[in-house]
């Protein structure tokens, strides 16, 4: 299919008889804001908006088009669809040129892909600006269309559009009215068949069409053309990094909330808290927040979403329609190409009311979520049982005994090899009694001590005997000796 738009309006005053003058067709011209100018509803559809601001829009991302298959949006039953407007910049006057399919570009500063269907019998167009108060989505409807193929009874919409079949090439346009009424009406006209970015209308007082809108077509625009891909390719576009986001650090997950307690509720109150390290504003359109760990859910931000310098920001459950399950999960920050910018480290069980926080580089659980600021890492102290009228003093005299105790038997196991390193001049240390130690009973000693000699006269009983013998032999040779019966 072919583009069409309007560029520049050329009234052909001299092609038209003065005769005719008062019957001319009127001249395009388009509410304030970001507002249609051209469409076309049957056969190959475009939309046409035109920059009427009085100022730049420095991104047309921040702009939704509403399509609803009814002129009463509200009626019951109602479906809609809905289509980002492309990331680019549109100077005031500009055009920007949505199509079902390619074609000239009939000098619109930005161009891309039509991808909703305007329902020919009738519907309903809106424009709609996005913007976040807080972490709240705000949406600002801008200017509409509605159409039908029979009476449309709204003032200064299209009324009786014609069926494709009828005519092929007809489109409308947007001019003011002069006279008391609504501001806005639409002309129906037709595609020149042979230049294709100019419309023709119907005077009725001529009996040929006049050429009364001339678009100038193949001029280079002052903006560079944004082209979109199509909504089957799969493959991320190269480049889809914002451009205010480029040199910037990525953001990073700070912060998870997967199992608030009362009156908070899982699908409200859960969030994943993101960081913005950097001194400027980061701007989040097309990046994407994805939990779970087998089944993913994912969750796209829309145009506008930005974080502010050095915050702290926090997407609830409630805005986002991510789930993290208590029983384990993980949260990754993706960036428009889908690739994996900031990781949080898996968790398992989730405790009651606390919050999986990053701290130096480290993940806790905390009993002290802190959406939107700083994280503080608040864990319960874990309490030792001690044994009744023990000190910790005396647990640590205990200890200390029993480590000199040990090491004490270790170094009995070589009493020589000590004893050997000893210098002459040192004295061995007097082993000093502990103070639990009391002296041995008398009598125990004396046992002791019987025992001791009894044992000793088992064992040298032959000996003393021997000795005994000797000792009375001797006394006898010392008695014969002295007797006077014995000569000398």
């Amino acid at each position: 299919m072919k583009k069409y738009g309007v560029a520049i309006l050329l009234m052909l005053w001299g092609l038209i008889p003065a005769s005719v003058l008062a019957a001319s067709p009127p001249a395009l011209a388009v509410p304030a804001g970001l507002s249609m100018a051209e469409i076309k509803i049957t056969g190959n559809e475009f939309v046409m908006l035109q920059n009427n601001t009085g100022g730049a829009i420095p991104d047309l991302g921040k702009y939704w088009l509403y399509v609803f298959n009814n002129v009463n949006p509200l009626a019951a039953g109602v479906t809609s669809n809905s289509q980002q407007l492309p990331a680019g910049s549109l100077a005031n006057g500009q055009y920007i040129l949505l199509s079902a399919s390619g074609g000239n570009t009939c000098g619109a500063a930005v161009t891309a892909k039509l991808s909703l269907n305007l329902n020919d019998s009738g519907g309903f167009l809106q424009v709609v600006q996005n913007s976040l108060s807080g972490s709240s989505l705000v949406q600002t409807a801008g200017d509409s269309v509605s159409w039908s193929s029979s009476v449309n009874a709204a003032e200064g919409m299209i009324s009786k559009v014609p069926s494709g079949a009828s005519a092929p090439s007809g489109a409308f346009y947007r001019y003011q009215n002069p006279s008391i009424g609504a501001p806005y009406l639409w002309q129906p006209a037709d595609i020149d068949p042979i230049n294709s970015c100019q419309l023709n209308v119907t005077i009725a007082s001529l009996s040929s069409p006049v050429s009364t809108i001339g678009l100038i077509a193949g001029t280079a625009p002052p903006a560079t053309i944004v082209s979109l891909a199509d909504d089957s390719e799969e493959t991320p576009i190269a480049g889809a990094l914002p451009p205010a986001d480029v040199g910037l650090a990525a953001p990073q997950i700070n912060e998870l909330l997967p199992n608030p307690v009362e009156p908070q509720t899982d699908s409200e109150d859960e969030f994943i808290e993101l960081y913005n390290s950097n001194d400027a504003v980061f701007d989040l359109t097309g990046f994407k927040l994805q939990t779970g760990t087998t089944s993913l859910h994912t969750y796209s931000f829309p145009a506008g979403t930005s974080l502010a310098p050095k915050s702290f920001t926090a997407f609830h459950s409630v805005d986002t329609n991510l789930s993290l399950s208590n029983s384990g999960s993980e949260a990754r920050l993706l960036d428009p190409a889908g690739n994996i910018i900031s990781q949080a480290d898996a968790y398992l069980k989730a405790p009651d009311g606390q919050s999986w926080a990053l701290a130096n580089g480290k993940w806790y659980w905390t009993t002290t979520p802190t959406a939107s600021e700083a994280n503080i890492i608040n864990q319960p102290l874990s309490v030792k049982k001690l044994s009744v009228g023990t000190t910790s003093a005396a647990s640590t005299a205990k200890k200390s005994s029993g480590s000199s105790k040990s090491s004490s038997t270790k170094k009995a196991a070589k009493p020589k090899v000590k004893a050997a390193s000893t210098t002459a001049n040192s004295s061995p240390t007097p082993i000093q009694p502990t103070k639990n130690s009391s002296p041995l009973h008398p009598l125990i000693l004396a046992g002791v001590g019987t025992a001791a000699l009894a044992y000793a006269a088992y064992e040298y009983r032959n000996d003393l005997a021997n000795r005994v013998h000797k000792l009375r032999r001797y006394a006898a040779a010392r008695a014969a000796a002295g007797s006077p019966d014995k000569k000398p």
